[in-house]
């Protein structure tokens, strides 16, 4: 029943994630929590990450190998995952150390989810707010590097892979259109989550039973294709729409989760 769940709500969420740039994480991570809690927060963080990072490195290998790949510009990508990566392992010691000082999975999930829902308000209102995309803009390869930074302890502490925040800065401080902004977005996912699920395996944190390790890579990749598919037909107006749909409904999500945990549900 376990490796049922995680494989429906891995697949739904990275194909969600490779379409509009979410990555998948933030879909992942509070639906787990929701249906099979029992697991506890490193394990569903850990699983999160991983189903991430498969689709992360499915979507981004396939865009290279098509006819007419869209093309990173080396300059704006490397900073931002270099700072990512950086940022991916201090988020994941962070994480360590709040759940060794709270002691209690039900404290973790609320701080988590709490954190998630602000930034998640953010995004979304900023989604909403704006109206018209400009053409990449670049920026000084210090700033890539503190954004990344940001971008990657946040993610990694959250366990969501950072999709959203990702996008909220590559749209806002880079001026890219959305289509453009989600493959960047997969770009730096790769390396926040690779340094997030080393950091994670060295420091001796609680690990997944292998089937379910494997159900949530494979889930990933077979997220990501579907994702890929549909993404290529869609227009960058549909892409948008699906993101702004998604972020409100991890929005509610995470308010039910927080209710849950407090006990006043």
């Amino acid at each position: 029943m376990t490796i049922a769940v995680c494989l429906i709500v891995c697949v739904l969420s990275t194909m969600l994630g490779a379409i509009s740039g979410i990555g998948g994480g933030v879909l992942i991570k509070p639906m787990l929590d929701l249906t099979i809690p029992d697991l506890g927060m490193p394990v569903i963080s850990l699983l999160s990450s991983c189903a991430v990072l498969s689709m992360s490195l499915f979507s981004v290998g396939k865009n290279y190998l098509q006819k007419n790949p869209q093309v990173l510009k080396l300059n704006v990508g490397i900073p931002l995952a270099i700072g990512s990566t950086v940022g991916g392992v201090l988020g994941k010691l962070l994480f360590n150390e709040i759940s060794k000082a709270l002691a209690a999975d039900v404290l973790v999930k609320s701080v988590q989810n709490g954190l998630l829902f602000l930034l998640m308000s953010i995004v979304l209102i900023n989604a909403l707010r704006k109206n018209d995309e400009k053409a990449l803009r670049e920026r000084p390869a210090g700033m890539g590097l503190t954004v990344g930074l940001v971008l990657g302890l946040l993610s990694a502490f959250l366990g969501i892979g950072g999709g959203p925040l990702n996008m909220l800065a590559l749209t806002g401080i880079y001026c890219m259109l959305h289509k453009e902004a989600a493959l960047y977005s997969l770009f730096i996912i790769i390396f926040s989550q690779t340094a997030g699920i080393a950091t994670a395996l060295i420091s001796g944190g609680s690990l997944p039973a292998f089937p379910l390790l494997m159900t949530a890579c494979l889930s990933g990749i077979l997220g990501g294709m579907i994702g890929r598919s549909l993404s290529k037909r869609m227009s960058n107006q549909a892409v948008k729409t699906l993101y702004n749909v998604a972020i409100a409904f991890i929005l509610a999500l995470c308010a039910f989760n927080i209710i849950s945990a407090l006990g006043l549900a």
